[in-house]
């Protein structure tokens, strides 16, 4: 099951019903705003509900499928040799890494260590005389799986998992930028008389390819660190899973394309709105705000959200436009109509993030459809996980690698009917120096 995925659609159920009771109070329906309410307190608790579930599922090391070699682990041996019994392993990556270490220190042989090897990487011994140990399966993707699901932009993102034997992903792109007569770059409908005929057309497409690339992390870790395995497997699990997040969120947004992700401000789609005449420098206002919304694409509005660096903050309260004396405001804070864990600017969710250009350059707000960026990431269970173990200074240096990669699925703007306005999945605003 993909929890992220029910988690999303509980989400755009509140924000649907959370928009109906908007439109009920500001009309007196107090009684049928109240029950749009309730309804949405109970999506709440699902949403909860499904986080508790997913978290669950995560919280111990999953089975290993030995095989057939009857090896004995803990004095017991697998059931019959044509009925294969996953043994459980590792009860924690910390209890692995404490292993590891002893183990090269020539003080234990863990013989948990060469079978993961021999299932993992399938190789037939698994001494670690050179300090390399796989990580257990399933550590390893729970960790990643936690870097992408606890990330507010990561895990709105359109994601796949590349299968085990698998580096990359192949699909059609339609080079479509004038979506005004046809869709798909050629598909037309026609309104055609009886009899009649009308004009061929096809929708023109091209072949795109994203191969994975390597992300790799390093921990060190003292031996008296090593001694106390709840601390170890916390800080080993929250540390990677937290630098996965920043380093990949920032090729997402920022990312060259070159031996990373290609970010959404690389992008040929991007389309970035002009300041207002008088505006002052370093500053938001309500009219870009409203302008930049203005070039997003018409449909699917309710995925979209901004992206801002932490430094605006304090100037989303203020935004408003002015229609003579009256002024709307367009911000609402966390917990306000609806109880949405995040503050609201035109009833889009904000997310906050560094990686974000600083405040008054290009890039320092962004609307997104994050559906347009594509994620590719290696599948969990086979996922290329490994772990180096090198004395320096009585310290204990681990690696990690995890392959990803990422692209916008779009690469031009759209010109829609009518309009001499492009729009696109990807907005941002222009300098204010």
């Amino acid at each position: 099951m993909d929890y992220l995925e029910k988690i999303n659609d509980l989400r755009a159920q509140k924000a649907e019903l959370s928009d109906k009771a908007e439109k009920l109070v500001m009309d007196g329906k107090f009684d049928e705003a109240d029950a749009l309410t309730t309804q949405m307190e109970g999506i709440n608790s699902n949403i909860d509900t499904v986080i508790k579930a997913m978290q669950a599922s995560q919280k111990n090391a999953g089975p290993v499928d030995l095989g057939d070699d009857g090896i004995l682990v803990g004095g017991k041996k697998p059931e019959a040799k044509d009925a294969k019994k996953d043994l459980h392993l590792f009860d924690s990556i910390g209890e692995q890494l404490r292993a590891i270490v002893a183990q090269t220190k020539h003080v234990g042989d863990d013989k948990r260590l060469s079978q993961i090897n021999n299932v993992v990487q399938g190789v037939g011994t698994g001494s670690g005389e050179d300090g390399a140990f796989a990580i257990q399966s399933d550590f390893a993707g729970a960790i990643m799986e936690s870097a992408v699901q606890n990330s507010p932009l990561l895990q709105r993102l359109d994601r796949y998992t590349c299968s085990a034997s698998s580096n990359s992903a192949r699909w059609l792109r339609f080079d479509e930028t004038d979506i005004s007569e046809s869709v798909f770059g050629g598909i037309k409908m026609h309104w055609a008389a009886e009899g009649g005929s009308v004009a061929a057309s096809k929708p023109s497409s091209r072949e795109m390819r994203l191969d994975l690339e390597k992300m790799m992390g390093f921990m060190y870790a003292t031996d008296e660190m090593l001694q106390d395995t709840a601390f170890l497997t916390g800080l080993a699990s929250t540390g990677f899973s937290l630098a996965a997040d920043r380093l990949l969120t920032a090729a997402v947004i920022n990312g060259d394309g070159a031996g990373k992700p290609l970010g959404i401000m690389q992008s040929g789609a991007l389309v970035s709105v002009a300041k207002e005449a008088s505006q002052a420098a370093a500053t938001l206002l309500g009219d870009n705000i409203i302008k930049m919304q203005a070039r997003a694409m018409p449909r699917n509005r309710e995925r979209l959200c901004w992206l801002m660096h932490p430094d605006l903050e304090e100037q989303l309260p203020y935004l408003a436009i002015k229609s003579g004396d009256a002024s709307k405001f367009l911000w609402n804070p966390e917990g306000g109509l609806g109880n949405f864990d995040t503050q609201r600017v035109l009833n889009k969710p904000v997310l906050f993030d560094d990686n974000c250009a600083a405040i008054g350059s290009k890039g320092d707000i962004l609307l997104v459809d994050p559906f347009q960026y594509v994620l590719l990431m290696k599948g969990t269970a086979k996922q290329d996980w490994s772990m180096h173990v090198e004395f320096l200074t009585d310290q204990q240096c681990f690696r990690i690698v995890w392959r990803c990669n990422g692209a916008p699925k779009v690469d031009a703007p759209l010109t829609i009917k009518n309009s001499t306005k492009k729009r696109s999945p990807f907005v941002t605003l222009d300098a204010r120096a």
